[in-house]
């Protein structure tokens, strides 16, 4: 891998390309990350149907969610220290060629192990994309466009993979079958791969990040306000939210088309949340984040008394989508205000802990389903969502949109 002193033949630099190629070079980086992040979260959608086709349960079907995170909350920060001042150029399409294998390798597995081995591939590339592309996102905009503009586009790319991928899964999988879901998905990473390698330009680090860069985040007071809440309100959702399906097979007695339809109405609230989002947030993060979590807990707390019914179901997961919708956006924007110069530097660390949420969240919700049920999880999810509420409410009270920039 060429590093960055290095003579780079029959590649662009940045100020070489066109308008035109220097947006499409940030849209390949964003549906890259759309298929990324879609991959991850596909497996919630087809618990069901993998458990009963593997003979396993669903909270054991949860590790195909649980070790993903794992692999890409130890990718994020190693392959950032690893690479050094290596042309980030290559790293983004090795990863984005690991998410078709690991696809590909979920599709054809023959036995749950080598699918779970399929699982911590793609958590290797997700990890190392996400913490990558976020941090050079300005690097690829544009003259004239900002960093914030540039890191909205992909976020955007992250957050309806966030709240579309579990949907699109779960219609995937009624359709045709959980198996030739996931090949599917491997077949659409193959254009993002070969736009990748025709348009990105050479993304040479000003310099390596260091071990002592890391922690950036998790030392400025008022960004850790952020990440308890975002810890708390995080882990709530993914422990409730990854076993939704089975809730509403065994709790509900729905069948898989009005369990797909619900997921889907869940994914298009989630793309509004994301639009609110983009205008709440910028003007007042704090607020906005205490509303994503007064609805997160609303939905939850509310689920196994109403949701039993088509009705209730449809209205509470539609509140559920539109707040998780919104949450990323806020997630990113509450650093960008809080401390702005320490993105870049804090963001491995960052993607490593929202990857941990999403490993433990949906590890320990499958034991709690499998121990206790799923009335017992929504209520526990319900008391961790209040912890950071409260945590926003009290310890975040002098935050406020001070920036005169900030990603939408």
């Amino acid at each position: 891998m060429p590093s960055a002193n290095q003579p780079h033949h029959g590649l662009p630099e940045h100020n070489q390309q066109s308008v035109k190629q220097q947006w499409l070079a940030i849209l390949s980086v964003a549906v890259g990350a759309f298929a990324l992040v879609t991959s991850e979260f596909l497996p919630v959608g087809v618990l069901n149907d993998v458990a009963s086709d593997l003979g396993i349960s669903a909270g054991h079907a949860g590790l195909m969610v649980t070790l993903p995170g794992i692999a890409a909350a130890l990718a994020a920060p190693l392959l950032s220290l690893g690479i050094g001042a290596s042309d980030r150029r290559y790293l983004l399409i090795g990863l984005t060629l690991l998410m078709v294998i690991a696809n590909s390798v979920v599709a054809y597995a023959s036995d749950f192990s080598l699918l779970l081995f399929g699982r911590v591939l793609l958590g290797i590339s997700i990890g190392g994309f996400w913490a990558t592309a976020i941090a050079l996102s300005g690097r690829l905009a544009p003259k004239g466009v900002g960093v914030a503009q540039a890191t909205s586009i992909i976020m955007v790319g992250v957050t309806l993979a966030t709240v579309l991928g579990v949907p699109v899964g779960t219609w995937l999988s009624g359709l045709m079958g959980w198996r030739m879901t996931f090949l599917i998905t491997a077949l659409l990473g193959v254009p993002v791969l070969l736009a990748q390698i025709f348009l990105l330009p050479r993304l040479n680090p000003d310099k390596a990040i260091r071990i002592s860069d890391l922690p950036a985040l998790f030392i400025n007071p008022q960004a850790r306000v952020g990440l308890i809440a975002v810890l708390l309100i995080g882990l709530a959702h993914f422990a409730a939210y990854t076993y939704v399906a089975p809730f509403f097979k065994q709790s509900a007695g729905f069948d898989g088309p009005t369990i797909g339809s619900l997921l889907l109405l869940y994914g298009v609230a989630g793309v509004m949340g994301n639009i609110f989002a983009g205008f709440a947030a910028n003007r007042s993060v704090r607020h906005t984040l205490l509303l994503v979590a007064l609805m997160i807990g609303s939905s939850t707390a509310l689920f196994p008394h109403f949701a039993t019914s088509m009705t209730g179901a449809a209205m509470l997961i539609a509140l559920w989508g539109f707040a998780f919708g919104a949450f990323p956006a806020c997630a990113s924007i509450w650093m960008f205000v809080v401390a702005p110069k320490d993105v870049e530097r804090g963001m491995p660390l960052f993607v490593a802990m929202f990857q941990v949420i999403i490993a433990l969240g949906s590890f320990f919700g499958g034991q709690i389903v499998d121990q206790l049920g799923s009335s017992v999880l929504l209520s526990l999810a319900t008391g961790l969502v209040g912890c950071g509420f409260v945590t926003v409410l009290v310890l975040g009270r002098n935050v406020s949109n001070n920036l005169a920039a900030q990603p939408c």
